[in-house]
């Protein structure tokens, strides 16, 4: 019996460091998760098709409002003005891009690896009326020449599917593609680092059902990424983590009530089981605060565009 377990163990695991994210096999792993349907992700996602940690100020608020808020929170971050070239890299269906053009009226440009994402982000943009304002390429972040520079780069839950050994190169692309005053905007899931040497180098649920290629980074992960490759500095940071578990239970009743339209997709009944056991793993991961949800604000030393502004401490009475 411990013979087939440890068998069946290193099945997982080859298979699993087989998904290295190279710019080829990082294609395949972003398309077994994103390009499953439009119609499916629109069952359970609010109607913006945001996929990614919402932010809510009380907890019988809607999905759709606590995701705006989260949109409103980046773009606050980011401090994105109208001269501004804009670059998300992971841009999914497009709604925040949609949205910071809308408040900015800014230039953009986001890059996804789902050819589903690129086909409804182009038709929601042409519906908009924007295609003068916003471009969706498919395209490997390190696809991106280094000539073309971005005053603001922000990414939302993409760094996930970078993995372990290719961290250097995603913060080296950032530095290398963004403006001397630029601000690097980053969310991002994180498991603690007392946990990540181990589950880097192993399988689980989420990387062999959901994620394909997926690796959670730490905290300390992402700051030894930054220093090594590039000169960015952390001005801000701030954990979200706790926002995850009702937009994770949201998306699961979501995903339950409509089981007959899942179904009706082709989907079966093990893959039902399967995702909603994703959505209750993760939930719990967040409710323990096991998983945290970090947005961190980037930037270079000597970047003076940043003195006092926005000061948090303004209205706080003196000691």
């Amino acid at each position: 019996m411990l013979l087939t377990a440890g068998i069946a163990s290193a099945k997982y695991f080859l298979r699993h460091i087989s998904r290295k994210n190279t710019v080829t096999q990082t294609r395949r792993n972003i398309s077994q998760h994103y390009d499953l349907s439009n119609d499916f992700f629109s069952i359970f996602l609010d109607p913006s098709m945001t996929y990614s940690c919402a932010v809510f100020k009380v907890e019988d608020e809607s999905l759709e409002v606590a995701q705006q808020r989260k949109v409103n929170l980046l773009i606050k971050k980011a401090k994105v003005e109208r001269n501004h070239h804009v670059l998300e890299i992971g841009s999914g269906w497009g709604s925040l891009a949609m949205e910071v053009v809308k408040q900015t009226g800014c230039k953009y440009t986001g890059i996804t690896l789902s050819e589903e994402q690129l086909k409804y982000a182009q038709m929601k943009v042409k519906e908009a009326g924007l295609e003068d304002r916003i471009t969706f390429l498919l395209c490997d972040y390190r696809q991106i020449p280094s000539r073309c520079k971005y005053d603001r780069i922000i990414s939302c839950e993409m760094i996930e599917g970078v993995g372990h050994e290719f961290m250097d190169d995603f913060f080296g692309c950032c530095e290398s593609l963004l403006a001397p005053d630029g601000l690097f905007v980053l969310q991002f899931i994180s498991i603690p680092e007392e946990r990540y040497e181990e589950y880097r180098r192993s399988s689980d649920f989420i990387k062999e059902y959901i994620f394909p290629g997926g690796c959670l980074p730490s905290l300390a992960r992402i700051t030894s990424a930054m220093s090594t490759a590039s000169r960015l500095c952390i001005e801000q940071v701030e954990n979200i983590g706790y926002h995850y578990y009702p937009t994770l239970i949201r998306w699961r009743d979501n995903f339950m009530a409509n089981k007959d339209a899942i179904l009706a997709l082709g989907f079966d009944d093990k893959f039902i089981r399967v995702w909603e056991y994703y959505f209750i793993y993760c939930a719990a991961g967040f409710k323990s605060r096991t998983l945290g949800t970090y947005q961190i604000v980037f930037s270079r030393p000597g970047n003076d565009k940043l003195a006092y502004a926005d000061n948090p401490y303004a209205s706080l009475p003196a000691a």
